[in-house]
């Protein structure tokens, strides 16, 4: 199987030249690397709240002593709203390509300082696969050393087929991969996969959460969490 997909990659690299070269690059390692303790990927939830939600509370936790923050695809400004209200008391910048809002940065190469933390919030699923891995590696790039990176994207391994959400959506990725891809960045990672909707409130519904869980995951093979999210650390 992996001759089959090395064989598959110099073929693809031949066929397109350097444009999936970001795919292959780490190719054997991410291999090697998700061949050894993969680790649990614990779910954790996000409902609609002014305030912050589950996981958005770990992405809190993640970047509160950071003292600039770049909000990467910052849209209609809704986490910054949120990390403010939170807490945050660091220099935040915001960078989006839309027209809609008046944002610090337009592009990417507009940036000419580092910054102690990114977010990166549903976007590279937006983007071609080379796109979405030469994204991240520049974001890590322009972090300080112990940076922070907060990655979250449709989880690929969803049930319901994330590419259906939104016809923007090119690319969905799986969280071992993402995580073995950010981990020959020389970074940190840890990961969770993000359920949507507040926690069961009584034992009924509980019961039929887990019971639609179990049935996902070791019956159809699936996964029942919406999106993914990662924590790296820029050693």
């Amino acid at each position: 199987m992996l001759l089959l997909g090395s064989l598959r990659a110099e073929y693809e690299m031949q066929k397109d030249g350097v444009k999936n070269k970001l795919g292959y690059l780490s190719f054997w390692r991410r291999k090697e690397i998700l061949s050894g303790n993969v680790p649990r990927f614990p779910t954790r939830r996000w409902w609609a709240t002014e305030g912050l939600s589950e996981i958005e509370n770990i992405y809190f936790d993640a970047i509160r002593k950071s003292e600039s923050l770049l909000d990467f695809g910052a849209g209609n400004f809704r986490m910054f709203y949120k990390l403010k209200k939170a807490g945050y008391a660091g220099v935040y910048h915001t960078l989006d390509i839309g027209k809609e809002h008046e944002y610090d940065y337009t592009e990417l190469s507009e940036v000419r300082r580092p910054y102690g933390a990114v977010l990166c919030l549903d976007v590279i699923e937006h983007l071609p696969l080379e796109e979405g891995l030469n994204l991240m590696t520049r974001l890590r790039d322009i972090l300080l050393p112990g940076g922070i990176l907060v990655i979250q994207t449709p989880n690929a391994r969803c049930v319901r087929n994330p590419l259906s959400w939104d016809m923007t959506h090119v690319h969905c990725y799986n969280i071992s991969d993402l995580w073995a891809y950010l981990t020959t960045l020389n970074m940190k990672v840890e990961g969770y996969r993000v359920v949507f909707g507040d926690s069961p409130r009584n034992p009924i519904s509980l019961f039929g959460y887990i019971f639609r869980a179990f049935f996902i995951t070791r019956v159809l093979g699936c996964d029942f969490a919406d999106n993914i999210a990662l924590i790296a650390r820029k050693e």
